[in-house]
């Protein structure tokens, strides 16, 4: 099992104020250079890596541990981020908008007809915009991706609908990004990956890349190996050093399909919208920074009222949401006092984070590559919020001096 001290103390450290004691004289841990490497020569995960960012300007960074096949896990290696991928996707929906190529308010059932529409509320139609704030009254079936050449309709079921009507009850919901993705698609008539690496990751200056998808080979070659821990061995569960060896886009994909046989809108599973995005540590920040100031998507879409209990908060963790990141008002944020913009990533053994911070003109970013055995397995949002507090809170700090 991880031991929560390792991460207790790479908040206490407070990077920057290595070694300062408490106003009792009690030290408060060890530097935050020796807490990540902690994380990693105590067998807690193969790679760990924070980066802080104020002003544009890095303060602070530091990695340890192996990306694959001996490799140095570095803070500009490639690995799959999980959930904070949707910023990306969510930032080139906004961006088509800006450009008059998408209208965020037109129903989904423009584009899928009455498969998308709720079968208990068939008259109330669902926005576009709702998927990014995951309330769309759409749930995760238990497969919400698509091999290709197969459509994402073949996936559409009675049981991806929660009970009541769409539009106001939050829910998570990585299923409503892979047909956010195909919506893309079929608007523009541009294969996902393309779109999202023209209208978003080029213009910020990025080789990031979902499912490896434009990522330069060299950069592909030192990427990052997702693991767990199982009966005491570290185990591949993504990007294995085959994978990683490969060319052109990894995807999932029936025997003797060749991508040039895509039909553009069939299936926008194919690029793993809601969590493929292959990108580093140092690439999130300018991500964070930029969706955190785009005025529709970091304005809050949904907000948890106790009082008529509008969604499931995963014990608390969710508290508002806007077009696309989560939102930790300063009430509420593991910065105590500090607003946080951005998203949290969780799959295949990684934990990672990226987050702006408005009021300190601040990013900060951290994964580890890999979760021992005995690792929670349950009410995972909360888990990552528990598991990567302190982190947060100690890059807090620093940006608070």
């Amino acid at each position: 099992m991880i031991d929560r001290r390792i991460f207790l103390a790479l908040g206490l450290s407070a990077l920057g104020t290595c070694g300062r004691g408490t106003p009792g004289g009690e030290e408060t841990g060890p530097p935050p250079k020796e807490a990540i490497d902690g994380i990693v020569s105590g067998g807690f995960a193969p790679a760990a890596g924070l980066v802080v960012r104020r002003g544009g300007k890095t303060v602070f960074a530091h990695s340890a541990g192996v990306a694959n096949a001996g490799r140095a896990f570095r803070t500009d290696t490639k690995m799959r981020i999980a959930s904070v991928s949707k910023l990306a996707v969510a930032l080139t929906a906004h961006r088509l908008a800006e450009r008059g190529e998408l209208d965020l308010d037109t129903p989904l059932s423009t584009w899928f007809g009455d498969a998308l529409r709720h079968p208990d509320y068939p008259d109330v139609e669902i926005p576009l915009r709702h998927l990014m704030s995951h309330t769309s009254g759409l749930k995760d079936p238990e497969v919400y991706w698509q091999a290709a050449p197969g459509r994402i309709e073949d996936l559409f079921t009675p049981d991806m609908w929660l009970p009541g009507p769409p539009g106001g009850y939050f829910t998570y919901c990585n299923f409503g990004w892979g047909i956010l993705a195909t919506v893309l698609e079929r608007q523009v008539g541009e294969r996902f990956d393309l779109l999202a690496d023209r209208i978003t990751l080029g213009p910020l200056g990025v080789t990031a890349g979902f499912n490896w998808s434009g990522v330069p080979e060299k950069e592909r070659r030192a990427g990052a190996t997702l693991s767990q821990k199982i009966d005491g061995e570290w185990v591949a569960q993504a990007d294995a050093p085959e994978v990683l060896a490969g060319t052109g886009p990894a995807i999932l994909k029936a025997p003797g399909f060749n991508l040039e046989d895509y039909v553009i809108g069939s299936n926008g599973t194919l690029f793993s919208p809601q969590g493929g995005l292959r990108v580093s540590l140092e690439e999130l920040c300018p991500l964070a920074r930029t969706i955190a100031a785009h005025p529709v998507a970091s304005r809050p879409a949904w907000v948890f009222d106790p009082a008529t209990q509008n969604g499931d908060t995963d014990e608390g963790y969710f508290a508002v949401y806007g077009e696309g990141p989560q939102i930790h008002p300063a009430a509420d944020s593991p910065v105590p006092g500090v607003k946080l913009i951005g998203h949290h990533g969780e799959a295949y053994g990684l934990y990672s984070g990226a987050w702006h911070a408005p009021e300190l003109d601040a990013e900060i970013a951290y994964a580890i590559t890999g979760s021992g055995e005995g690792f929670p397995s349950s009410t995972l949002h909360r888990t990552v919020n528990t598991w990567f507090e302190p982190a947060v809170r100690a890059a807090g700090t620093i940006l608070k001096r």
